[in-house]
């Protein structure tokens, strides 16, 4: 079979492209130090780094949601430990009103601070984080949690609304596993019964000198310890939970480290076996321009005599 000198062309050019294509390849590896530049470089490999690349994210994205909720359950926990010091302080007074002793201007004296600590546990009962999100509401983080009713025709006037929801904010740290977030007024304030109102009560029932301002005070106290151990119990929630959150943010960061370190052996470059294939190609190429000068000059007016 005879083979023209337009064959031979081609099959030369189609060599020369191969191998400038080869070259640039390994030229790209090398300014990159990377051994994977597309699927079809290995496919296994490729296969196993994008696994690993999607494992990263998934972690990353974890660490994210573990720092975020660190920063709400810390919030929170800051107000409960406010308003434990604030219930000390109530339970204080209540004790002195219970006597049923004092002078009347001792007895204003110790109303008109309830008053002033109602006012700063109501203020906790409805604190907002940094971006305005509603503590202790649920879901419904745009609303005041809780709100006196002073509508005098109002069946339920002088008592406390919740304007939130029971929702548990869940957010999601590691596969499968989820830790809330928040703990809803309502159920510390409102339940078993309203802890404002009645404070409310006392407060005018010790100012006004009334009869049962001594009964009232002696109720307040076992209100009081009730919320206080609810806001203890709480404070022991979050405090277990950021320690979860500790753990497996460590656990995360152990298996990023694991993850690229297997993503670079994967994908690393031996550089020096790329830099000595590169100079062989660059070789093979300057013989194979080399032969196809020749061959293009080829004529069979170089033959004539």
């Amino acid at each position: 079979m005879r083979i023209s000198t337009n064959q031979i062309q081609l099959s030369m050019l189609d060599n020369l492209q191969h191998g400038f294509g080869e070259y640039a390849r390994l030229d790209r590896q090398i300014s990159t130090q990377k051994r994977i530049l597309q699927p079809s470089d290995d496919p296994v490999g490729s296969v196993q780094l994008l696994g690993l690349q999607k494992e990263q994210v998934a972690m990353a994205q974890y660490q994210k949601n573990i720092a975020n909720a660190k920063s709400q359950l810390s919030q929170g926990e800051l107000q409960f430990e406010t308003m434990t010091n604030m219930l000390m302080r109530l339970r204080e007074l209540t004790q002195t009103a219970a006597t049923g002793s004092l002078s009347d201007a001792d007895r204003k004296a110790v109303a008109s601070e309830v008053a002033i600590i109602k006012d700063g546990l109501l203020d906790l009962a409805n604190a907002r984080n940094e971006s305005g999100s509603s503590l202790f509401t649920g879901s419904k983080v745009d609303q005041t949690a809780l709100v006196k009713v002073t509508d005098p025709t109002a069946a339920d006037f002088g008592s406390y609304k919740y304007n939130g929801d029971g929702l548990i904010r869940d957010v999601s740290i590691a596969n499968g596993v989820t830790v809330g977030l928040n703990q809803t007024a309502d159920q510390l304030f409102l339940k078993p019964d309203d802890f404002f109102k009645r404070l409310d009560s006392m407060v005018t029932a010790i100012n006004d000198a009334a009869p049962d301002a001594v009964d009232q005070a002696r109720a307040m106290l076992g209100r009081s310890q009730t919320l206080q151990d609810s806001i203890s119990q709480a404070v022991s929630t979050i405090g277990a939970r950021i320690n979860l959150l500790d753990q497996i943010d460590e656990s995360h960061a152990e298996k990023g480290v694991y993850s690229k370190e297997v993503s670079n052996q994967i994908e690393s470059l031996d550089y020096a076996e790329a830099a000595t294939r590169q100079a062989h190609v660059l070789m093979a190429l300057q013989v194979q321009q080399q032969a196809f000068a020749k061959v293009n000059g080829l004529s069979l007016f170089n033959y004539m005599p």
